[in-house]
């Protein structure tokens, strides 16, 4: 699978990244299991008993409770974790608990949850929601270039919550050709978290034509699993991606990538044969983007 190949190139790119570690650790979100009951094969409801719980407690302990249901599905648990933001803020760190639980969390298999992370991590880094809080970063990035790998990935998670994110997603988009490896790398990152079908060519292009084996796959992942596109939105990708490994020009190891998110993307187990997709795509691309459509939009490929 396109992730696992992704986690494998990420622990490599991790060991020359040594300032990041954590970072890195925190998008794999593979074979880190949350501490804790296992996903329940039907979502269970926080019970009052547990609410008053919660409620006793200090708000990083809340916010580590709250997230560990999240990430079990219990019903309530994401609408409680927003309700509780604003009293969380600057009582929030990075704790190890915390660590392992955003490990899961961004790589859930529901949208709702990502996002109640990304939330989550907003208020750890003491980053407001506003244009202030953009500018700052913004400008951060802009004179400071080693700084621009955080910068990318906090301004993706603005720009998901709706904080100036055109403006934002140009600067991404400008950094994702940046002479830095590292900058481009978390550029991908930054924009996986803005959810927009205009993201989706981008990454194409990334996985195309970056110089990086790391950055492309990035790109790939973004198609494939990661980040906030909607299981409908993937769908856009498809014609992409097998003009991608139809072209004799790709490398073989990205043309395996580009199988890989096919059979991701669309749920469709087919061979690493670009006429056979083009074909299926023909015949049955618009019934399954259909099919996902109906589907609850949250709901996407995950880890739990």
């Amino acid at each position: 699978m396109v992730l696992g190949v992704c986690i494998a190139a990420l622990l490599l790119f991790a060991s020359r990244s040594g300032a990041l570690q954590t970072m890195l650790d925190i998008i794999t979100g593979h074979n880190h299991p949350a501490q804790g009951a296992p996903v329940a094969a039907t979502h269970a409801k926080l019970s009052e008993h547990e609410r008053e719980h919660i409620e006793g407690l200090p708000p990083q302990q809340q916010a580590e409770q709250l997230l560990q249901a999240a990430i079990n599905h219990d019903e309530g648990a994401t609408s409680m974790i927003m309700d509780k933001l604003p009293g969380w803020t600057g009582h929030l760190s990075k704790t190890k608990t915390m660590e392992t639980l955003e490990q899961t969390a961004l790589y859930s298999n529901d949208l709702r949850v990502r996002a109640a992370m990304i939330e989550v991590d907003l208020v750890a880094y003491k980053v407001e929601k506003n244009s202030e809080a953009a500018d700052r970063l913004i400008e951060d990035g802009r004179q400071t270039t080693a700084n621009r790998p955080f910068d990318a990935w906090v301004l993706g998670m603005l720009a998901n919550r709706g904080v100036e994110t055109e403006r934002i997603h140009d600067l991404l988009r400008a950094w994702s050709h940046d002479p830095a490896e590292l900058t481009r790398f978390w550029a991908v990152e930054g924009l996986a978290h803005l959810g927009t079908d205009d993201t989706i060519p981008e990454f194409i292009d990334v996985l195309r034509n970056d110089s990086a084996m790391d950055v492309r796959e990035r790109g790939g992942c973004s198609l494939a699993k990661s980040g906030m596109l909607t299981r409908e939105q993937r769908m856009k990708a498809v014609p992409g991606l097998i003009e991608l490994a139809a072209d004799p020009a790709v490398d073989d190891i990205t043309r395996g990538w580009a199988f890989q998110a096919l059979r991701e993307i669309a749920n469709e187990p087919l061979g690493n044969d670009a006429s056979a997709w083009r074909n299926w795509y023909s015949e049955h691309g618009t019934e399954r983007t259909n099919q996902f459509r109906q589907e609850d939009k949250n709901q996407v490929l995950g880890n739990s």
